[in-house]
Formats: C-alpha cells, sequence, structure tokens
C-alpha cells in the first residue's frame, strides 16, 4: 500500500539513500548527513510546536511504497518574513511621446519584491523506477490534504515555483544567455544558494526593467514556460486552483503560480467522520482518506463507503492499519 507521512528520526538511513537518486538539479533537496539531519529536524520541530501560528515551519512528507521510501514532499511557512523574496515581474511598459503622437507598449521583465509572507511548495521527489501509478498526485496532494486539517498553521496564500524549460542537453536558456550575465557563480551553485532565502539576487541584478524584445529569440520563447518534465505538475496544480501570478524565477525563468489555501478544491472538499472497519462489502467509492492528527498525519487513496443515514466512512482493516486508526477514530476524506 502507498501511504504518505510526516517524516520522522528514524527515517534518517531511508532518505539519505533517496536522495541519492535527486541529481544535483534538485537543488532544494537535502544533499548531505547533516543537511538531511536538520531537515528532518525542522520538520519535527514544526510538527511539535505549541503554537499554531506560520512562522518560518517546514514540513517534511515521505511516500512509501509497501514500506519502503521512494519519495518526498515538503511545505515550507513564512517564506519572505524576514527578508523579501525575489522574482522577476513581467508587465507592459507603456512608452508615449506626445510630440509625435504615438504610444507603445512593451513586454518587459523588472525585479519585484515579495514583502508579504507566503507558504510554499517544494522539494517535491519520487525515485524514477516509482513514477506512475498515482505515485506522484499522491506525494503531491496530501500536501494539500495536510494544509485543509491544519489550515491555521499556513499563510494565506500559497506559492509554488515551477522548474524553468530546459532542452535535451539539460540547457537553460534562459539562464545561458540572460540570467548568467549578472553573476560569477554557475547555475547549481546560484540555485543552490537561493532556496528559501534568494535577497542576495538584489545585490547583483539592476534595477531597471529589462525589454524582452532585445532578449535574444530562444530566450524569449522560455520566459515562463516549465521544464517538460514539470507539465504533469503543473496541470495538477492548475485544477487545484493555480494560476500563474505573473512571476518569474530570476535564474531559470520558470512560472510562479499562486492559490489562496481556502480556494484550493482539495481544501474545501475536507469532511470528518468516524471510521467502521468493515470486512467483505462492496467499497463504492475512492479517494483520498487520511489520519488528520498532527501526531500520526498519514494519506492514503484507496476504497471506501459511506453510509449517509449514519455518517459513518467504512473502510478496510488494511487501510485503518496504515493510517494508524481504530474503530470510532476521526478520519478524513478529500
Amino acid at each position: 500500500m502507498k501511504v504518505v507521512r510526516l517524516v520522522k528520526n528514524s527515517d534518517f538511513k531511508s532518505v539519505e539513500h533517496l536522495v541519492k537518486h535527486s541529481g544535483k538539479g534538485m537543488t532544494t533537496m537535502p544533499k548531505t548527513p547533516k543537511e538531511i539531519k536538520e531537515r528532518i529536524a525542522w520538520s519535527e520541530k514544526s510538527r511539535n510546536k505549541q503554537t499554531k501560528k506560520p512562522n518560518q515551519d517546514s514540513y517534511l512528507f515521505v511516500l512509501e511504497d509497501n514500506g519502503r521510501i521512494v519519495g518526498l514532499s515538503a511545505i515550507y511557512t513564512s517564506v519572505s518574513l524576514k527578508k523579501p523574496s525575489v522574482f522577476f515581474k513581467k508587465s507592459i511598459s507603456q512608452l508615449e511621446s506626445k510630440s509625435l503622437n504615438f504610444t507603445k507598449d512593451l513586454d518587459v521583465l523588472s525585479l519585484h519584491l515579495c514583502k508579504q509572507p507566503y507558504s510554499e511548495l517544494g522539494t517535491l521527489f519520487l525515485k524514477p523506477a516509482f513514477r506512475g501509478k498515482g505515485r506522484g498526485s499522491l506525494l503531491s496532494f496530501s500536501r494539500f490534504i495536510f494544509m485543509s486539517a491544519h489550515q491555521q498553521r499556513f499563510d494565506p496564500k500559497l506559492f509554488v515555483e515551477i522548474r524553468g524549460f530546459k532542452n535535451a542537453k539539460d540547457e537553460s536558456y534562459f539562464w545561458n544567455s540572460f540570467s548568467k550575465t549578472f553573476f560569477n557563480l554557475d547555475f547549481f551553485k546560484a540555485d543552490e544558494i537561493s532556496y528559501i532565502d534568494n535577497h542576495f539576487i538584489m545585490e547583483s541584478i539592476p534595477k531597471y526593467p529589462f525589454i524582452i524584445e532585445h532578449m535574444p529569440k530562444k530566450v524569449q520563447r522560455v520566459i515562463g514556460k516549465p521544464h517538460p518534465n514539470a507539465m504533469p505538475a503543473y496541470s495538477l496544480l492548475r485544477k487545484q486552483n493555480f494560476r500563474p501570478n505573473g512571476l518569474i524565477d530570476v535564474l531559470d525563468g520558470g512560472p510562479c503560480l499562486e492559490a489562496k489555501i481556502k480556494d484550493i478544491p482539495l481544501v474545501k472538499s475536507a469532511k470528518l467522520f468516524p471510521i467502521v472497519i468493515k470486512r467483505n462489502i462492496n467499497f463504492d467509492r475512492f479517494g483520498f482518506i487520511s489520519n488528520p492528527s498532527i501526531e500520526s498525519f498519514a494519506v492514503v487513496k484507496e476504497n471506501y463507503a459511506f453510509d449517509k443515514d449514519k455518517k459513518e466512512l467504512f473502510i478496510s482493516a488494511k487501510v485503518a492499519k496504515a493510517l494508524n486508526l481504530k474503530p470510532g477514530s476521526l478520519a478524513q476524506v478529500n
């Protein structure tokens, strides 16, 4: 059975083994044993904190497939709380000449500061051999299910930065022919140090707008264009009411999507019911079932049934065991 849950200290060795498959392109992934321990400790601290308000927290989730950890995903809160986050913003600049009696609209990229704290989705990775069969959507959507059960722990606005376009040779036109000009660093080093806090970018890039028409054609074509491998995630997020907000990653030109947490369909649809463990009945529904408690949070996507009169949720013993639920416990369905 496939289960997503919050990471535990005892997962260290399994997570360490998993991240070896992530490659250097996943710059938000912890790489060293020290970084892995820090990320697990950060998640544990966030889960166990007394106050429920967002305050630069991180929640790290693992996907178990038959007891084997094969994926990671995360949520971060209060991004830009201490320092504004830096993006490019695509907009229109209007030129006007009264003496020559004309106006002209120009598409431009300008530096943009996000000063209002927001929560962010990140660190989504699934071991290549385990991609498919609904694992990716379970790993990604489990974060919305966690947020629906604990909305007070998150900022009202949710961002996700989508990886920017690269060609078959893993080359970023946006970086190689534009952004690289402003940094004395290679792409992966710049991307790595911009994780969570990218305010240093303000020190490197001029503050005036850049006219898109003057950029190389291959750069113009990829501004705000997702990486081919990111298109499935992009499509899933669009179906959950995420919309491009005009912000562009400074390094790879990828788009930024935004949604209000309360408007995400998987958050809005959350309902709690006491469970009844059943055998040999027709489980006529299929969807996300979770243990919503902060201590034992876990999600599966399995069959279930519902008694409308008694308002009870019927699940199998296998599902109850995976979610650590006992008869009469409250489960959440989305």
